[in-house]
């Protein structure tokens, strides 16, 4: 359980390399004389790709198992990366893009892929102490390139461990609960309880979540929530270069600042930093709080939503009205990262719990 832990938390850590868009979009637009809406929609082609794909991988981790679907999504993302370094470089003679948007759509699929196989292992695996449980693996959203060697260890531990398994019957048992149910392939090593009835949880998805008013309002909550988020992670770069133009963020004449692009991307890779160090504290904190407030006080974890949605109205609040030049953008990047880390922190935790884990791919 350790080890498939260990190879969950190294294989969340290369999803959600697409927030880190903002640390070289302009630079990307200017190389490649892209537009402004030529590259939000380069950017915006990376989230696409990740959550429209979503209920596919869904699909696949409950029914083929998080290992295969997290080596498949290392190939996926090395290729959109490759790609587009080689267009950046200018080895390939095209500049479109739509190729462009394309590469990013394949690292969109790669991240759904992996996020998936990592939170429907953990959904499967752990049924106490789930906020800290889901709590790091999101907290590691965002932060490498170890997908391919993380997703070997990916295996759903049964619930009963009086036996010892390889990894590969493990797996197999996990995916398949029928093929170890008939009496005649019964032996020591099967377990007493079925795997897949030896514990009580709900059983929701499909279609049914769409008559569920719960769903519906966990969905409704995520996209508002969310979607404030991605608007200013993708956007930062826009932000910084906008801000550095005024009089407020630039020194006085005298004193020019000699390098503006080189200025620029230095803010652009500090506030992407910002993002994801607070929206890592922020997934951490709401895993950690949440499991200690429900057992001592009986609190729902829906209730930080709350907390969160606060943290994403301030700061658009201050980001609106309040920020006049680079210097005051500080406090923004780090209340908006913080909301949007526990937003995506919360939600897996409360979709394991209310709908159960064995179509926990799907539902999320």
């Amino acid at each position: 359980l350790a080890l498939s832990y260990l190879g969950a938390l190294l294989a969340a850590s290369v999803c959600g390399t697409q927030y880190l868009f903002s640390a070289y979009s302009t630079t990307l637009a200017s190389k490649l004389k892209f537009s402004s809406v030529q590259i939000n929609t380069i950017g915006s082609a990376a989230n696409y790709g990740c959550y429209l794909t979503g209920p596919i991988f869904g699909y696949i981790v409950d029914h083929h198992g998080s290992r295969r679907t997290a080596v498949l999504s290392s190939f996926f993302i090395f290729a959109g990366y490759f790609f587009l370094a080689m267009t950046y470089e200018e080895i390939f003679n095209s500049k479109s893009f739509l190729l462009c948007a394309l590469y990013l759509i394949m690292v969109g699929i790669a991240s759904s892929g992996a996020y998936n196989a990592v939170l429907g292992l953990v959904a499967r695996n752990f049924t106490k102490n789930r906020g800290i449980a889901f709590g790091f693996p999101v907290a590691l959203y965002a932060s490498g390139l170890s997908i391919f060697i993380g997703g070997w260890f990916l295996v759903i531990i049964p619930r009963s461990q009086n036996t010892k398994l390889n990894a590969e019957e493990v797996d197999q048992i996990s995916d398949h609960p029928e093929s170890s149910s008939s009496s005649d392939q019964n032996n020591e090593q099967t377990p007493l309880l079925d795997v897949k009835v030896s514990y009580d949880e709900p059983d929701i998805g499909g279609w049914e979540l769409f008559y569920n008013h719960d769903a519906l309002l966990l969905g409704i909550l995520m996209f508002l929530l969310g979607g404030c988020g991605l608007m200013y992670i993708n956007n930062a770069g826009a932000i910084i270069k906008s801000l550095y133009s005024l009089p407020s963020s630039n020194p006085t004449p005298q004193n020019p600042r000699k390098n503006a692009l080189a200025d620029i991307q230095e803010f652009q890779n500090l506030h992407v930093s910002i993002l994801s160090i607070s929206s890592c504290f922020g997934r951490i904190f709401v895993g950690f709080f949440s499991d200690i407030t429900k057992r001592m006080f009986n609190l729902r974890r829906i209730s930080f939503f709350i907390v969160s949605g606060c943290l994403m109205l301030f700061g658009q609040f201050l980001a609106g009205f309040w920020v006049k030049s680079l210097n005051a953008l500080y406090p923004v990047s780090i209340i908006i990262g913080m909301g949007f880390g526990m937003t995506f922190s919360i939600a897996p935790t409360i979709t394991n719990e209310w709908f159960g884990p064995r179509r926990f791919g799907i539902n999320w």
